[in-house]
């Protein structure tokens, strides 16, 4: 996937620790620098841990032999009518231009434990896939946390195209916010040469390391 551009702000993504780099117009995030470091504690949700249950129950409670053998239950293989779909959105996407960090279906301000897709105004628009969409995050959030999607035809779409569907999906789930100090918010999983020994500059997986 190819890695956004950078933020510029004081706060994180914070500004660039290497001289060497540019800063970068904040127009290129068009709905606001997202951070997870920028969203206040909701006080009343605050509990001691005295008030934790002893044991949790429910959906959000599993085992790996739960899924082993069970990939339908946490795979979702793309078709060839959410493909179409995906690649239309993507398509009118990269024509109008907008910058990969301008992607949104949710609302502008929102906290992010509020987030819904179904007052958002999207500028990525998936009418059937949304559906489709709605249901695998209320697991995320509700069941087992997590979901595998397969079929992507990155060979056929290359890099850009890849980014702007995958993110476009992302965005039906929850909303992007910095991965790094640079404020990367998409980037490879590839090495590219970086000292793996830096571990307080340095993300793995971008070295050559285990």
């Amino acid at each position: 996937m190819a890695p956004s551009l950078l933020g510029t702000q004081p706060t994180a993504p914070h500004e660039l620790s290497n001289p060497t780099h540019t800063t970068i117009d904040r127009k290129i995030f068009p709905d606001g620098i997202k951070t997870s470091g920028q969203h206040p504690p909701l006080q009343n949700k605050l509990k001691p841990y005295s008030a934790f249950p002893k044991e949790i129950s429910g959906e959000t409670v599993w085992k790996a032999e739960d899924y082993e053998n069970n990939l339908e239950r946490w795979v979702h293989v793309l078709n060839d009518e959410e493909i179409a779909e995906l690649s239309a959105a993507a398509n009118k996407f990269i024509a109008d231009g907008t910058p990969l960090t301008g992607i949104s279906q949710v609302c502008k301000n929102v906290r992010l434990s509020s987030i819904s897709t179904n007052n958002a105004k999207s500028n990525l628009p998936l009418p059937k896939l949304s559906k489709l969409l709605a249901s695998i995050r209320s697991e995320i959030l509700n069941g087992k946390g997590f979901i595998l999607f397969k079929g992507f035809p990155v060979n056929e779409w290359g890099n850009h195209k890849s980014a702007v569907a995958y993110m476009g999906l992302g965005t039906y789930l929850g909303y992007f916010v910095s991965q790094n100090g640079r404020g990367h918010v998409l980037g490879h999983v590839k090495d590219v040469g970086d000292d793996a020994t830096q571990i307080d500059k340095v993300r793995i997986y971008r070295t050559n390391a285990r």
